[in-house]
């Protein structure tokens, strides 16, 4: 007989949250504010590849989140020219637009609502405190979630496992009757096998598999989360 899970976890952003679009606004209105010399478009690409890398570095220990602020606008700037960027200021504003957007990924709503009347349901989210606070006062998807962990919060992040435990503890279960659903191999998936916990892998790429990880389902978007998996009351 097929596992039923008694709650379902989510990453936030990339999984349920539109980060690409919400990000994409935030470094045009920077790029605005700050009269960057260098084109939007490269802009926008040499941040993403930078922000990529000190994110992966805060996953692996390497730098604390205060310092991930300010070194991806740093790097940016080297690499540009962009000698007259006042950092903390640019990280700062960039932030603050980032905060507000909340805009979701197609079915999203949708499927944390059926989940919701099915089983409780945790957010578990690596992001900044202050971000995704606001981010998430405005989405319309948050009253569906029991628990809302982000790492600055609790002083733990993806893919330390140490970071369900407020989730498990507050909906009543243990990690063994939890299906997470995440976009990142790094940080999600390493975070469910950490735990020892179920992963659902929303691989809209179509990629490969990792070596060492055993997703049991693999999906392409939201629609296609296997409904039947989730415990009924």
């Amino acid at each position: 007989m097929a596992k039923e899970y008694k709650s379902v976890f989510f990453d936030a952003d990339d999984t349920l949250f539109d980060y690409p679009q919400a990000e994409r606004a935030a470094l045009l209105a920077c790029h605005w504010q700050f009269a960057v010399p260098a084109g939007e478009e490269e802009f926008i690409a040499a941040y993403r590849r930078h922000n990529r890398d000190v994110w992966q570095m805060f996953e692996r220990g390497q730098i604390d989140q205060a310092s991930l602020r300010i070194e991806r606008f740093r790097r940016l700037a080297v690499e540009l020219g962009l000698t007259a960027l006042p950092l903390e200021r640019a990280s700062a504003f960039y932030l603050e637009e980032l905060s507000g957007q909340s805009l979701l990924l197609p079915g999203a709503l949708e499927l944390v609502k059926n989940l919701a009347r099915a089983c409780p349901l945790a957010l578990i989210t690596n992001g900044i405190a202050a971000v995704q606070n606001r981010r998430f006062a405005a989405s319309p998807i948050t009253p569906y979630f029991q628990s809302i962990v982000i790492s600055e919060a609790v002083g733990i992040a993806k893919p330390d496992p140490r970071i369900f435990a407020p989730a498990l503890e507050r909906i009543g279960v243990d990690a063994g009757s939890v299906l997470y659903v995440g976009d990142s191999v790094s940080s999600d998936m390493a975070a469910a096998r950490n735990a020892g916990m179920d992963f659902c892998w929303v691989n809209p790429g179509g990629l490969p598999v990792p070596d060492g990880f055993a997703p049991v389902f693999v999906i392409t978007s939201l629609e296609e989360f296997p409904l039947e998996a989730v415990a009924s009351d």
